[in-house]
């Protein structure tokens, strides 16, 4: 919606037009389609017979481009957007407008990292989302198993207290020893019978994997030097094959550099505004430093890189040297300025199952 104010004194004609709603953008298929006598009946509608001529054209354009617009939304939707429904879509368009922007300006810097990036999707040859029949493809479903799981556990502890474990202490055929191993047989039982079937379990991880790998290959971030950097050091020590564990160490990478700042500005032994750990003697959580903070961040840089959910079916763990080796490295060699505490959102982009197909290819890689 727009209004047009005139401001006429004497020869002077100076045009003001505001906007209330984002600017509409040409469609030029569609106006090219519209009557002209459309135009000008519109124009008599909304400005009246004695529209000055100094004006007359630009309000034509106007009107072209909400006859235009208003075409446009009629063959896509079958009806006029609201307002709102407009503004949404415009602010989306720029926010699309500024990603590819972004992206021209990271291609035209990083080309020949983008262009050999080492990392493809591959994709299982026989394995494909199934929700309807897969418990572990289905988030509702799998729950719904746990809770079954720890509903029948439950109901297997007030057995074994009520009434086996009473039967065990009360024979006398048995030493002590014996009553022990049989009570202990009984609640080893019962902890196995709590914990997931792990077929269900791999398949899970599956599952997991897909969702996460789908995230990162839709990332920018992943173009970026930093992680360009970090991919050789990793490969360079001979742990340049899984993209995740490169992507999941880049987040306490990148919070051990954000804070390292912080921690300069604030004094390292200066109380953390909120960061806390527990205490086990007080039993209660405490503040920390600035400088504790930045020691956390450091070992969790390591800790990250044998995070189990994220390594290659079959792959090995690394070795504490290795871990050590590689984060010394991180931490020297790549530079923090591009380090802003947003830049590597790992997870960001995962999809949900809302987002999936029945019968899609899941990623091994």
């Amino acid at each position: 919606m727009k209004s047009v104010y005139i401001i006429t004194g004497g020869i002077l004609v100076m045009i003001a037009v505001v906007f209330l709603a984002p600017k509409k953008q040409s469609n030029t298929e569609e106006k090219a389609s519209i009557p002209l006598d459309e135009i000008e009946a519109r124009m008599l509608k909304v400005h009246g017979p004695d529209l000055p001529p100094e004006v007359k054209e630009i309000a034509r354009r106007e009107i072209e481009e909400d006859l235009a617009r208003e075409k446009s939304e009629m063959r896509k939707y079958g009806r006029l957007l609201t307002p709102d429904e407009r503004s949404t879509q415009w602010w989306q368009a720029q926010d699309e407008a500024a990603k590819q922007a972004a992206y021209a300006e990271l291609y035209a810097e990083q080309k020949d990292w983008i262009d050999n990036f080492p990392f493809q999707p591959r994709y299982y040859q026989n394995l494909a989302y199934d929700p309807e029949n897969n418990i572990a493809h289905s988030d509702k479903k799998f729950h719904a198993y746990k809770k079954e799981l720890e509903k029948k556990a439950r109901e297997r502890w007030f057995e074994i207290t009520d009434k086996e474990a009473r039967e065990i202490w009360a024979r006398t055929d048995l030493s002590i020893e014996e009553k022990n191993a049989a009570e202990n047989k009984l609640w080893e039982e019962l902890e196995k019978s709590r914990k997931p079937d792990p077929e269900i379990m791999a398949e899970r991880r599956i599952m997991d994997r897909h969702k996460q790998l789908a995230g990162f290959y839709k990332q920018h971030y992943r173009y970026l030097p930093e992680f360009e950097q970090a991919y050789r050091i990793f490969e360079e020590e001979g742990a340049g094959d899984n993209p995740l564990r490169i992507a999941n160490t880049m987040i306490p990478l990148e919070s051990y550099f954000v804070v390292s700042r912080q921690a300069n500005q604030h004094g390292a032994d200066e109380m953390h505004p909120y960061q806390t750990r527990w205490d086990p003697k007080t039993k209660q959580t405490q503040r920390i430093t600035w400088g504790e903070q930045l020691e956390r961040d450091f070992r969790c840089i390591a800790g990250n890189m044998n995070y189990k959910p994220y390594l290659l079916p079959g792959e090995k763990p690394l070795t504490e040297e290795q871990i050590n080796r590689i984060r010394d490295r991180l931490v020297a060699e790549i530079p923090p300025d591009g380090f802003t505490g947003q830049t590597f959102l790992f997870g960001l982009m995962d999809p949900k199952e809302e987002d999936m197909m029945p019968g899609q290819s899941l990623l091994a890689h």
